[in-house]
């Protein structure tokens, strides 16, 4: 180790008062411009739209993924049957019992 000081005050910036007072000046003028730039409204608008579209991209996924994955078969074609059944009774523009139209379309509370 070396016993002899250093001379930092070359690197003082208070030295120069010139130089310093600009220095603060532009430090704090930056300050106040960003400061106004955030109180836009397409500057709200920019900064949210990141989580904004996060959020959206995983509901989506969610939701998406449970559609695709949670209909089964037996569901699908249940559905399919009621679609048909109705259509029939239009085509040949039958009236059945509301007992019926209520039992095709799947009422939990009717029962065979």
């Amino acid at each position: 180790m070396h016993d002899t000081k250093l001379d930092l005050t070359s690197l003082d910036p208070s030295r120069d008062d010139k130089r310093w007072a600009l220095l603060i000046e532009s430090i704090a003028d930056r300050a106040v411009a960003r400061h106004k730039k955030r109180l836009t409204v397409g500057y709200q608008l920019l900064s949210w739209s990141r989580p904004v579209l996060a959020a959206a991209a995983a509901i989506t996924l969610v939701f998406g993924a449970k559609a695709l994955l949670g209909t089964s078969k037996v569901a699908a074609s249940t559905h399919y049957e009621q679609a048909y059944t109705l259509a029939e009774w239009a085509y040949s523009r039958e009236r059945p019992a509301t007992s019926n139209v209520i039992f095709a379309l799947g009422d939990p509370n009717v029962t065979e």
